[in-house]
């Protein structure tokens, strides 16, 4: 058997990764330090944790999942993300957001990572590692 080339391992056509708008204030943010990367290796990105579990949706730090997926969908190099429904009228209402997406302005990005600067912690408990 040959050898592989060292050249040819670890390439990737996607990777999973979670970004909110809260990632922003993460002290090693996904969106800052993921992303480049994957652009540079041209590497696709499928985003997950958008609404990190509807966290985001309480206390009025988002408003909706028109805020959430619109932030995620809106970063430079998402190609797509993947939401978890739980009930097919959730998910009828994700499809409809997703069917709807237009790019956010950096005023709205901006205003986003306002309202999720004080709450990043309670967004990105999933990102927890020991």
């Amino acid at each position: 058997m040959g050898e592989t080339p060292k050249t040819a391992l670890h390439r990737f056509d996607t990777t999973l990764i979670s970004l909110n708008g809260a990632d922003v204030d993460h002290p090693r943010p996904f969106a800052k330090t993921v992303l480049p990367v994957a652009r540079e290796k041209n590497v696709g990105v499928v985003a997950m944790k958008v609404p990190a579990y509807g966290k985001l949706f309480k206390n009025g730090v988002l408003d909706g999942m028109e805020q959430a997926m619109g932030y995620v969908l809106s970063l430079e190099g998402v190609h797509c993300c993947i939401i978890a429904a739980e009930s097919v009228k959730q998910l009828e209402s994700n499809f409809k957001v997703a069917q709807a997406f237009q790019s956010l302005s950096s005023e709205q990005m901006t205003a986003i990572e306002a309202r999720t600067a004080s709450a990043w912690q309670d967004n990105t408990f999933f990102r927890k590692w020991t």
